[in-house]
């Protein structure tokens, strides 16, 4: 049994270098639109919800630190610290684990919605954060655009993200639902 959770633990992971790398492709393709969807973001906090809430804290440290090392400008003058991300993928993934119990009794509804939550909730406080860094609290006119369409992008997205969630459990032998519906193993 716990092979198979190892073995499901390192596909969710090989899930998120997948999407890691996928970001930059429809973040330029998305570009024009004046829209971004949080790919890497979206799959974690899916992602999160199937693991134990350590495995969540160190899934947001790596994510958040790939995400740092990739995003953050290399310029002498940063408007936020390194490690941000960390702290904001950990905050939204406690909030996902807040709903674990009805995502392992096969209920996908809350989740859905509380990914497109938690998402907005993501680039509200990255926001905040930015203009705390630089004192300056100007909201751009696209901000609320990019807040709402990426919230309902992620929220339209993570359907399809918790079915490949659902199919690698089932491949690994690790599962995450019971047959009545209960929790069976806390991954």
């Amino acid at each position: 049994m716990h092979l198979s959770r190892l073995i499901f633990t390192l596909s969710l992971i090989s899930l998120i270098g997948i999407a890691l790398m996928l970001d930059g492709f429809f973040a330029s393709l998305l570009s024009p639109f004046g829209v971004r969807i949080l790919l890497v973001h979206t799959i974690f906090l899916t992602c999160s919800l199937t693991v134990s809430f350590p495995m969540m804290l160190g899934l947001a440290f790596a994510v958040g630190f790939i995400w740092d090392s990739t995003q953050m400008a290399v310029t002498g003058a940063n408007d936020v610290g390194f490690g941000y991300s960390i702290f904001l993928l950990g905050l939204t993934g406690s909030l996902m684990q807040g709903v674990c119990p009805l995502f392992k009794r096969g209920r996908w509804e809350v989740p859905i919605v509380l990914v497109g939550v938690a998402t907005a909730l993501l680039i509200a406080m990255e926001w905040f954060f930015v203009s705390f860094g630089r004192a300056k609290f100007i909201v751009p006119e696209s901000f609320w655009k990019e807040l709402w369409v990426s919230a309902l992008l992620g929220m339209l997205a993570s359907p399809v993200f918790f079915y490949l969630i659902f199919k690698l459990s089932r491949l690994t032998g690790c599962p995450i639902l019971s047959i009545n519906g209960g929790l069976k193993n806390g991954v």
